[in-house]
This record gives structure tokens, C-alpha cells and sequence, in this order.
């Protein structure tokens, strides 16, 4: 009986809407946009909140998430993230738009570690971060004794 339902709505109602109900387009081309600065994978993602434990771990269900350290902060302990659930099994962890970790349905972590490593000619030379030369801090560095 339902796959009778379903075959009338397919082959006879769905034709007899589209004739009775169709009017032409006044402009020309596509009403949709493209969407930027939106994280579909994220918006589209079942989303819990969490509190990073002191080992830097996420409990979820019963998997245990390892955050790796970022390059802004060696530890989550104590911060609120976020653990989202995407439409393919995977698991991301979120900390603000940072995403701080993506593991497998199975909570194995599937990219390489967030902190980068530089190449070394960049380490040695500096060419990088030529800033790092430049001492324009209006902070005293020496103690107090040592200015005196």
C-alpha cells in the first residue's frame, strides 16, 4: 500500500501540482548565492560541549580524544570545547574556530599534529620571523636589581 502511495505521488500528483501550480520566472538565472565564511562541516554536525581534562583529553562517549598541543597554548585543561559529530562518523574538537584535533569514529586521531614544524634553513636563518631581531618591547626585560 505504500509503494502504491508513493507511485501516485511520483507518476500522477507531483505532474498535476507542477501544471495547476507552475508560473514562469520573472528574472533570469539562479536565486542561491554561494555561501562563504560558513563551516558547513561543522554546521552540519551534531555538537556537544566539553570540558578538556588536565591530561588534555576529551571524554566522549566511551572514547577518550588526545588534544595536541597548539600553537598558542601547550594545554586545553580546564577550557570549554566543543566535540562535533560529522555526517561521516568522524570527530573534530573545536576551541572557538580552532579546530584543535580530528579523530576517527574510533577516536584515533586522523591528522598530524597541529604545530607545524618549520623547515630548518627557515630555523637557522630566521628569514621567517625577521621581527624576532627587532627589540621593541615597552616592557623592561632585566630585573629591577640589574637597572638599578
Amino acid at each position: 500500500m505504500l509503494e502504491a502511495a508513493n507511485r501516485f505521488l511520483r507518476e500522477e500528483y507531483r505532474a498535476e501540482f507542477n501544471r495547476r501550480f507552475r508560473v514562469p520566472a520573472t528574472q533570469s538565472g539562479t536565486a542561491f548565492v554561494p555561501l562563504r565564511g560558513q563551516d558547513l562541516e561543522r554546521i552540519f554536525s551534531v555538537q556537544q560541549e566539553r570540558v578538556v581534562n588536565r591530561d588534555n583529553t576529551v571524554e566522549f562517549g566511551n572514547r577518550v580524544l588526545q588534544i595536541e598541543k597548539t600553537p598558542w597554548r601547550d594545554t586545553l585543561a580546564g577550557c570549554r570545547v566543543a566535540v562535533y559529530e560529522h555526517l561521516d562518523g568522524t570527530l573534530s574538537v573545536g576551541y572557538g574556530p580552532h579546530t584543535v584535533g580530528r579523530f576517527s569514529a574510533a577516536g584515533l586521531p586522523l591528522l598530524e599534529p597541529l604545530r607545524k614544524r618549520r623547515p630548518k634553513a627557515v630555523e637557522k636563518t630566521g628569514a621567517a620571523r625577521p621581527w624576532k631581531s627587532l627589540r621593541d618591547s615597552h616592557f623592561p626585560t632585566a630585573t629591577a636589581a640589574a637597572r638599578s
